[in-house]
């Protein structure tokens, strides 16, 4: 039997596997810290202080929580892409800025997407709830244990939901298979879309912020 396998010759399952697992594992991080970030402060009574000290400015308080935070997972995602490319020598068929682009563009949509849930849900085990919950569910939703195109089709949808899905395209299109980049220039628009969630919660998490009263 003869097997040629496209963009990974080796067979092997690694390669597969851990190129989507890591960041899988990035992205559930950051729901669960982002959410607890924000929920504590909720939960302790400080959200008020946390806006007067930003100018009673809901941009300025979630940047001053956030950007700092986005630093240290964009070192983590760094260290990924290391440990991967430059270790463990998986297939990289296209331009390391892509893929660095799209680590990036996960991590600041993951982030964006932990604003959500705790803005839907502010309470912190509720949120660290929700979160753990669609975090866990996005390994084995978003494509890269079983295809996508053979779920029923509410599963199908729902896949397009995580972050995870889109990055693992780009995985698929671009650094395994080497494809043009307007092949997958979709999945970079859909992530850079994502920091549009906290935005249009944002009334919705500052009214929490002010009156929210946590009842343990």
């Amino acid at each position: 039997v003869h097997s040629h396998a496209l963009g990974n010759p080796w067979l092997n399952y690694s390669v597969y596997l851990n190129s989507v697992f890591l960041p899988g594992i990035l992205q559930l991080l950051i729901f669960l810290i982002t959410v607890f970030s924000i929920g504590t402060e909720i939960k302790e009574g400080t959200s008020r202080e946390w806006l007067r000290l930003s100018g009673d400015s809901y941009t300025v308080a979630m940047m001053g929580k956030i950007l700092p935070q986005t630093v240290l997972w964009s070192i983590c995602g760094l260290l990924f892409y290391s440990l991967m490319y430059n270790y463990c020598h998986f297939p990289l068929n296209c331009s390391p800025w892509v893929m660095l682009s799209a680590m990036l563009l996960l991590i600041i949509a993951s982030q964006s997407m932990g604003i959500f849930f705790i803005s839907m849900l502010p309470t912190l085990r509720m949120g660290l709830s929700f979160a753990s919950l669609l975090g866990c569910l996005s390994f084995s939703i978003c494509g890269f244990s079983f295809p996508v195109e053979a779920m029923p089709e509410p599963l199908h949808a729902l896949a397009y939901i995580f972050p995870m899905r889109h990055y693992f395209l780009i995985c698929i299109r671009e650094a395994l298979n080497g494809f043009p980049l307007h092949y997958a220039w979709h999945s970079f628009v859909i992530l850079m879309c994502y920091p549009l969630l906290p935005i249009l919660t944002s009334v919705n998490l500052k009214y929490a912020l002010k009156n929210f009263k946590y009842v343990p």
